[in-house]
């Protein structure tokens, strides 16, 4: 007699509990961060029981690891659209295109976005255990290619303590367009088109390569 062969859902709540949770989850930990979004809120917020959770994820840490991971695909899915696309180019160019990618990415309000921006806020204010995973997965690989590309321009070595801070330099004046209410109210006309950023990203281009030539004058 030939045995049946097992479905890959047999003896299991079925996935769509799962995917309600995830859901849920990745909507309540983006509005309220992970210590404010109770199990309890995502078990109702998915239609589910409080156990599924326990079940499906392994508790709240779990869930919310699973929540964090599909973040970080997505920003390491954009970071490769545009870093991959300048490997053999000048380090000019390079900056150029990482900051024109960057940008418009940091300075999004699209919904379908949106929620990462919120989900890292919300982790910066309040570490989590997943905090250094965040960083080595989903930042650090994008500080250093751009710390490489700095350190060609400064014809020195990644290592040289020059490179870091123009890192932050760059990274700074990225960060600062990310939407916020609070800049909205002391900048008028905060709302930004696809040209406006264009040109806020050629500024901040020239900016950074003046300062960085400077430096580099200054053996």
């Amino acid at each position: 007699m030939i045995a049946r062969r097992a479905t890959p859902n047999a003896g299991r709540p079925d996935a769509a509990t799962r995917d309600r949770l995830l859901a849920a989850a990745t909507r309540l930990f983006a509005q309220h961060g992970f210590n404010a979004a109770s199990v309890r809120d995502i078990a109702r917020a998915a239609r589910a029981n409080v156990a599924a959770i326990n079940y499906h994820f392994d508790g709240k840490l779990g869930l919310y690891r699973a929540v964090v991971r599909a973040a970080v695909q997505a920003m390491r899915a954009g970071d490769d659209a545009f870093l991959a696309a300048a490997t053999d180019a000048s380090p000019e160019e390079q900056l150029r295109t990482y900051v024109a990618g960057y940008l418009p990415r940091i300075a999004s309000t699209d919904d379908r976005t949106a929620w990462i921006h919120d989900l890292m806020r919300h982790e910066m204010a309040e570490p989590t255990p997943l905090a250094p995973w965040i960083a080595e997965h989903g930042i650090l690989p994008r500080i250093q290619y751009l710390s490489g590309v700095v350190a060609r321009l400064l014809d020195c070595k990644p290592a040289d303590p020059r490179v870091a801070r123009c890192v932050i330099s760059i990274q700074a004046q990225c960060l600062f367009y990310r939407p916020d209410r609070f800049r909205a109210a002391a900048f008028k006309n905060w709302a930004f088109t696809n040209a406006d950023l264009a040109a806020v990203a050629d500024h901040i281009v020239e900016f950074s390569l003046a300062g960085i030539k400077r430096l580099a004058s200054r053996r």
